[in-house]
């Protein structure tokens, strides 16, 4: 655990504040969309000026989340009096919001990513916690605020997200405490699975078969490294929301220790890791600038996108001779 301040102490601090932005990182994934609108949603109920504020659309698969909390008008305030980045520690997670970030009176930070250094003015990091979902609850919780269903279905999104339906081992028995007093809130757990893990495009369907024939085995079958190119996904008329699942897709082939796909952006290549028992991602990812946590991290590297593929495989050859020596 890394903070300068306790939950309840940020969640005073952005009662006090003027208007809210929310930041969670960048390509928002369950966790980080989910414990912003849950915080947004909570915030509004206490009558605070809030949004969510986005560099990049929301991923379809979680696009259900949203109810007009978020934004990628940075002007939607004339002045932002605090920010507060959730999921999120490091600059490099918000490029383009980063200068926001920097002129706003108070910046706060609430996640389950450690990094090197503290993060903002009052920030409380515990990477304890299955989800940063966790988090969010607790305050809510701790400050007395309303849990209404847009929270409570964010929350959950966020909980069974980054937990894989609860199979990772960060899962705690805390994490079903939380998960199972937000379905006693009146979380839809059917609903929420079926727009989560039982609506796949077709555009999807196709992607994930052109990974998968893209994949090679290496390190005696125990890695697995899978690549698709913007090129491959146009001819497929697909996206890269599409490629959501593939990183699962390649770890969950049996004997596959460490996974790893890499995708084509226009910022670069993607790289997302995947550790299945004793395999540590976290530090490979740290070793190119990226970060995450043992069993899940991924980073970016510019280039091309061959060069970028066999670096990895050299990253992960090495982590898993150095775990075997």
């Amino acid at each position: 655990m890394k903070n300068n301040a306790s939950l309840r102490h940020i969640g005073e601090v952005l009662l006090e504040a003027a208007n809210i932005l929310i930041f969670p990182h960048i390509s928002p994934d369950g966790d980080a969309l989910g414990s912003s609108i849950a915080l947004c949603s909570a915030l509004r109920q206490e009558g605070k000026d809030c949004f969510v504020l986005l560099e990049d659309r929301i991923p379809e698969y979680i696009s259900f989340l949203d109810h007009e909390y978020c934004t990628r008008d940075q002007d939607v305030f004339e002045t932002v009096d605090t920010v507060i980045c959730v999921d999120c520690s490091e600059e490099n997670r918000i490029p383009e919001r980063l200068e926001l970030y920097k002129n706003a009176r108070m910046r706060l930070c609430i996640d389950h990513h450690i990094n090197q250094d503290g993060f903002g003015d009052l920030y409380y990091i515990n990477e304890g916690v299955a989800a940063t979902a966790e988090l969010i609850y607790t305050l809510i919780r701790e400050m007395g605020w309303k849990l209404d269903d847009v929270s409570a279905t964010a929350l959950y999104t966020g909980i069974v997200t980054d937990t894989g339906s609860f199979q990772y081992s960060n899962t705690t028995p805390e994490t079903h405490i939380i998960a199972a007093r937000l379905i006693t809130e009146g979380v839809n757990v059917n609903d929420i699975s079926v727009k989560l893990f039982q609506n796949v495009a077709l555009s999807q369907a196709k992607a994930e078969s052109k990974i998968m024939s893209n994949m090679v085995l290496f390190a005696e079958g125990k890695a697995a490294i899978s690549y698709i190119t913007k090129e491959e996904l146009a001819a497929l008329d697909a996206s890269v929301d599409d490629t959501e699942s593939a990183i699962d897709m390649l770890r969950n082939i049996r004997g596959v220790e460490i996974a790893a796909f890499l995708k084509e952006k226009d910022d670069g290549i993607k790289v997302s890791l995947r550790a299945k028992t004793d395999g540590n991602v976290q530090q490979i990812a740290k070793a190119f600038g990226g970060g995450g946590h043992k069993k899940a991290a991924g980073f970016t590297l510019e280039g091309e996108l061959d060069k970028v593929l066999a670096m990895t495989k050299d990253a992960i050859t090495s982590s898993m001779e150095g775990e075997t020596a």
